[in-house]
């Protein structure tokens, strides 16, 4: 679930170590910022932001495992 903190800005919690995954909304999409702690998770949130009818213009692992 993506929750907004601030005006372009939305948060999803992780559910694995209450990591923070950060989407920043901008004029050609958005940029997913992310702990990298599962992959999978990322590639989730990607597509639940495509579905939802954003275009994901980057994606930023800030410490992948």
């Amino acid at each position: 679930m993506l929750t907004q903190v601030a005006e372009g800005v939305l948060i999803h919690e992780s559910e694995f170590c209450q990591s923070n995954a950060v989407v920043v909304q901008g004029g050609a999409g958005v940029l997913l910022i992310y702990a990298g702690v599962h992959g999978y998770e990322m590639a989730c949130l990607a597509n639940d932001l495509s579905d939802s009818g954003h275009t994901v213009v980057a994606g930023f692992s800030t410490h992948p495992h």
